[in-house]
């Protein structure tokens, strides 16, 4: 599917053998309010609530204060990721954001494992594909064909899963291409999602042509997130075989509405 987003092109070459504690994408909306003394203390104490929550239940959807004033706020980790590295990343991005984005109403703030947000408008069940980040491999697959039917019956596989009733909004897989090469997959969507909605985002994500042909690639929205690789990169990990497998190039796009 086309984009009519505006978008930036950056390429980068990185070598990527464990991932990384940096964040994998950040919005700080200078488009929206700046904040207040009171929206500052509301956003404090949301924060205080998300870390909580999600570190027991891995997500969280919530608001603090009232009228004008009031935040509203998300967290969530990736279905597959352990409690303990979920409650880390959660605590980590909690304390990032306001670093990244101090000033704004409007921040979003993506890592491996988790996500969290927060604005003071409601935002909840909303489907938001307005700022996205993708990476992709800069290599491209040698049987076309047969990679692109593996991944395309696989996707639709874990996409089915995902916007399953009792799926949290995740699903994962993999698929043999041939018996020395697995390919891996991953889709998650927002807990706030209907099932309708988290369809609509991941079918929006597995049509952006910056992925097409390539070994690996990583599609992040606010509402959804898809991912597949040549080597397992959800939980459980073979370690070793991560290690081996995991260098790559990669290159970055960033997309925007103007």
């Amino acid at each position: 599917m086309a984009f009519s987003h505006h978008y930036l092109l950056i390429f980068a070459l990185c070598i990527l053998y464990v991932e990384s504690a940096d964040p994998s994408a950040q919005l700080c909306n200078e488009n929206s309010n700046t904040t207040t003394l009171e929206i500052t203390k509301n956003i404090d104490s949301l924060l205080t609530k998300l870390v909580q929550a999600t570190s027991q239940s891995g997500y969280s959807a919530t608001s603090f204060g009232t009228g004008q004033t009031q935040v509203f706020g998300l967290a969530q980790c990736r279905g597959d990721v352990p409690s303990e590295d979920c409650s880390t990343c959660i605590q980590t991005a909690a304390k990032e954001i306001k670093t990244i984005c101090p000033n704004r109403v409007d921040a979003r703030l993506w890592y491996e494992y988790c996500f969290i947000r927060y604005n003071t408008k409601n935002f909840f069940g909303q489907l938001d594909t307005g700022y996205g980040v993708i990476y992709s491999n800069v290599e491209n697959v040698t049987d076309l064909e047969t990679f692109n039917r593996a991944l395309g019956a696989l996707m639709y596989q874990i996409n089915t899963i995902a916007v399953g009733p009792s799926s949290k909004g995740i699903g994962k897989g993999e698929t043999k291409l041939s018996d020395f090469e697995t390919l891996y997959a991953l889709s998650q969507c927002t807990r706030d999602l209907s099932p309708f909605s988290c369809r609509q985002c991941l079918e929006i994500a597995n049509g952006e042509t910056f992925c097409d042909n390539k070994k690996g690639c990583r599609v992040i929205y606010s509402s959804c997130y898809v991912r597949y690789e040549l080597y397992p990169f959800f939980f459980p990990i073979d370690d070793q075989k991560l290690a081996l497998e995991s260098s790559s190039k990669i290159r970055i796009r960033i997309l925007k509405k103007p």
